[in-house]
C-alpha cells in the first residue's frame, strides 16, 4: 500500500521540479511511512511513498523499472508506481514465467511490468486487485494512469495545456504551484445534497477524479490525453436457476476472495462491527483457518453499540476479540478530519472509524472489512423504498399530501433507529421519478431549501445545475439490468465510491494501515450482478441470499438484528455536549464568511435540533464539515 504522485510536461525543454516533486510526495508520507523514491527525466517524474505489506525488501522498492527484465525488448524499458494490492499477482506470475518472464522480486508490483511487457493496454484487465498505477514508456513517451474496476484505491489528476500533473491525494497535488486552486461550484452545490462531491469532480475546478475501469494514455510528445474504459461489465438477461446454484457459487467464491485478501508478510486483522458484512468475512477467516485478531469500537449510547453482536461473531469464530469504547473529543478530531480528506465530505460514520483504525492499527498493519455487501446484494433500506415507492405513485395527490403532513407531527427521537427521519426523508421523494426518487432518499438540502441556504449569488450561479446528474449519469450506464438491479449499480457508483471508500481509504491512510474489501473482489462483484432480484431483497428480507447462505454459520442476533450502520450518537450530541460549539461553528459571522451561504438557515436548523422539532444532525454536520473545511482552504477559489 503506498501513495503516488507525478507529472508530465507536454514539452521535452521542460524539467520536472525535484523540489515540487518531494514536496507533494511529503504530503502522503502518512499512506507510505516505510520508504520513499523519485525517478526524473526530464519533462516526465514519479514519486511514491511505500507501506510494506508484500516482499519487505528492497527488491520491490519503487519506482521500479524493468531494465533487467528477460522480455525487456518487447516494449521497452518501463518504470512504475503503484498503490494497492494485486491478488492474483501470483497465478500471472506463473503464466509470465511460462511466457519466459524472469522475476528479481516476490512483489505484486513486478508482475504490473511484466504484464504490461506481454500484453500491453490489456494488461488491465488481467489484475485483479484494488490500485492505482502510473505506468511510463519513455520508448513510446507515454504515461498511463489506471484505477481499479471499483475506485477502492484513489487516483486525482489535473491537466492543462502545458501538463499533466496526479496524486493520490489533493493535499498532495496542490502542492504543484501550477495546479489551480479555483472552486468548483457545481461540486460544492453537490455536496450540500449528497454530504460528499462525485466522481469525476473535485472540489477544485481543475482537478478531477479518474472514474473506475478506466485509464489514461498521456502521450507527452503530442500533447493528448485520452481516456478509455478498460472494465465493460454488463450482465446481460438474468438466467434463472434454483437458489441452490446461487448459494453455492457465492460460498465458494466468497471463500476464494477472503483467502487471496489475506496474503501479506505482516500482520492482519479483521473489522468486526456486528453486522452481516463484517461477520461473514470473519466466518470465511476462521474456514481458512487463520487466527486473526478482530476489531470493534462501541459507545456509551447502547441504541449505537453492537458490541454484544461483535463479541458474539468473535467468540464463535476463535478470533482474539479487541473492544475500544469510543469517547471522541469532537473539537478536535473535526479540525484533523478537514485536513484528512481534502475536501468537504460529512457523513458521520467517519467519527468511529478513524478510532477503529487508530485502535487497530496498534496491533496490525492490514484489516479486512465488509464494505460493498449491502450494495451487491441489495442491504438498505432505501431498496425497500424503491420497491414501494411505486404503490405511493398510485395515491391520489391529496392522499400524498394528508401523508406528508402528518409525517411532520411524528415525535422527534434521537435513537439511532430514527423511525420519524426515514419516514420523512421517504415521503419526501417517493413521487420523483428513478432515478431522482433514489438521490431523494440521501439528499440533505432538498431542491426547495436551497434558495434559503445560498446567498443570492450562490443561488443564481447554481439554479440550473442538477445535482443529481451523478446519479442519472450511473443509471444510463446500467445497461441491460431491470429495475432495482439499476439501483444497485447506481449505488456502487455513487456512494459506495465516493463515501464509503474515500471514507475508509483516507481514514486507513491517516493511521498507514491496509484496509482490503474482499467483497468487492472482481469475481464477486460479477456473479452478484446475476443473482435474481427476489434473491436479494425477498419481502421486506435484505440481502435475503447471505442470509439464507451463512444461516447456520452466524450468531442469531446477526441474522436477524436490524440493520444498524456505523454512526455515532451524534444527533444526541449536537443537541447536548456540542450544542454551544455547534452554534460557534455555524454563527452568522462564521457563515457569512464564506461569501455563499445564507446566516438564517443554519440558525433555524441549530433551534429546531435543539428543540427536538425536527432531526437536523445530518444537514448541521453537513454545514460544520463545510465550515471546518472552508476554515483551511477558504483563501482560494471564491470569485462569484
Amino acid at each position: 500500500m503506498c501513495g503516488i504522485a507525478g507529472k508530465v510536461y507536454f514539452h521535452s525543454s521542460r524539467m520536472v521540479s525535484r523540489d515540487v516533486l518531494e514536496r507533494m510526495n511529503k504530503q502522503l508520507s502518512h499512506r507510505g511511512p516505510d520508504e520513499e523514491g523519485l525517478w526524473i527525466d526530464g519533462p516526465v517524474g514519479l514519486a511514491m511513498r511505500r507501506l510494506s505489506i508484500i516482499d519487505l525488501s528492497a527488491k520491490a522498492h519503487q519506482p521500479m523499472s524493468n531494465d533487467t527484465c528477460y522480455q525487456r525488448e518487447k516494449r521497452g524499458v518501463l518504470h512504475l508506481v503503484f498503490n494497492g494490492e494485486i491478488y492474483n499477482y501470483q497465478e500471472l506470475t506463473s503464466e509470465l514465467q511460462a511466457k519466459g518472464h524472469v522475476f528479481r522480486s516476490a512483489s505484486d508490483t513486478e508482475i504490473i511490468l511484466h504484464a504490461f511487457e506481454e500484453y500491453g493496454e490489456n494488461a488491465w484487465q488481467r489484475l485483479n486487485g484494488m490500485f492505482a498505477i502510473a505506468l511510463y514508456s519513455p520508448e513510446n513517451r507515454t504515461l498511463y494512469l489506471v484505477r481499479d474496476r471499483m475506485g477502492i484505491k484513489p487516483l486525482y489528476y489535473s491537466q492543462d495545456p502545458q501538463f499533466l500533473s496526479f496524486s493520490s491525494e489533493i493535499k498532495s497535488l496542490i502542492k504543484d504551484p501550477e495546479v489551480s486552486r479555483e472552486w468548483d461550484l457545481k461540486a460544492l452545490n453537490e455536496y450540500f445534497s449528497l454530504r460528499y462531491i462525485p466522481t469525476p469532480r473535485s472540489i477544485f475546478k481543475n482537478i478531477n477524479k479518474l472514474e473506475p475501469g478506466h485509464f489514461l494514455r498521456i502521450n507527452i510528445e503530442k500533447g493528448t490525453v485520452h481516456k478509455k474504459k478498460y472494465w465493460h461489465f454488463n450482465p446481460g438477461p438474468l438466467v434463472k436457476n434454483p437458489i441452490s446454484y446461487y448459494t453455492e457459487k457465492l460460498d465458494a467464491l466468497l471463500k476464494q476472495s477472503v483467502s487471496s485478501h489475506l496474503m501479506s508478510n505482516v500482520p492482519v486483522g479483521v473489522f468486526l462491527s456486528g453486522g452481516l458484512d463484517s461477520s461473514t468475512v470473519a466466518s470465511y477467516v476462521q474456514q481458512l483457518g487463520q487466527p486473526l485478531d478482530s476489531f470493534t469500537i462501541y459507545f456509551d449510547h447502547k441504541s449505537f453499540s453492537e458490541r454484544s453482536e461483535a463479541a458474539a461473531s468473535a467468540k464463535r469464530f476463535g478470533l482474539a476479540h479487541h473492544e475500544f469504547e469510543v469517547k471522541p473529543n469532537i473539537k478536535n478530531l473535526s479540525q484533523h478530519l478537514s485536513a484528512i480528506f481534502d475536501e468537504p465530505f460529512s457523513d458521520a460514520s467517519v467519527i468511529p472509524t478513524y478510532y477503529l483504525c487508530e485502535f487497530a492499527r496498534t496491533m496490525v498493519t492490514v484489516a479486512l472489512s465488509g464494505d460493498g455487501g449491502d450494495e451487491l446484494l441489495a442491504g438498505y433500506p432505501t431498496y425497500l423504498a424503491d420497491r414501494y415507492s411505486s404503490l405511493y405513485k398510485l395515491l391520489p395527490q391529496f392522499t400524498q399530501n394528508i401523508l406528508l403532513k402528518t409525517a411532520q407531527k411524528i415525535p422527534v427521537s434521537f435513537n439511532r433507529i430514527s423511525l420519524d427521519y426515514k419516514i420523512k426523508a421517504f415521503l419526501a421523494a417517493a413521487g420523483r421519478p428513478q432515478p431522482q426518487a433514489h438521490f431523494g432518499w440521501q439528499e440533505m438540502f432538498f431542491p426547495d431549501e436551497k434558495p434559503r441556504l445560498y446567498n443570492k449569488k450562490f443561488w443564481e450561479y447554481t439554479k440550473d445545475h442538477i445535482p443529481e446528474e451523478s446519479f442519472i449519469t450511473a443509471y444510463q450506464e446500467s445497461g441491460d439490468r431491470e429495475g432495482l438491479e439499476k439501483m444497485l449499480y447506481v449505488d456502487q457508483r455513487t456512494h459506495l465510491l465516493d463515501e464509503y471508500l474515500v471514507k475508509m481509504d483516507r481514514l486507513s491512510m491517516a493511521h498507514s494501515l491496509e484496509v482490503r474489501v474482499p467483497l468487492l473482489d472482481t469475481a464477486l462483484v460479477e456473479f452478484s450482478a446475476q443473482i435474481p432480484m427476489e434473491h436479494k431483497l425477498q419481502g421486506l428480507t435484505t440481502k435475503y441470499i447471505l442470509r439464507r447462505l451463512m444461516k447456520n454459520r452466524l450468531p442469531q442476533t446477526v441474522l436477524t438484528g436490524a440493520k444498524k450502520g456505523f454512526t455515532p450518537p451524534l444527533a444526541h450530541w449536537l443537541a447536548t455536549d456540542l450544542k454551544f460549539w455547534a452554534q460557534d461553528i455555524l454563527s452568522p459571522d462564521q457563515i457569512s464568511r464564506t461569501g455563499m451561504l445564507d446566516p438564517h438557515m443554519p440558525h433555524t436548523l441549530l433551534k429546531e435540533h435543539a428543540d427536538k422539532k425536527r432531526d437536523n444532525h445530518k444537514r448541521l454536520w453537513t454545514l460544520i464539515s463545510f465550515m471546518l473545511w472552508f476554515n483551511k482552504y477558504g483563501g482560494f477559489g471564491l470569485d462569484l
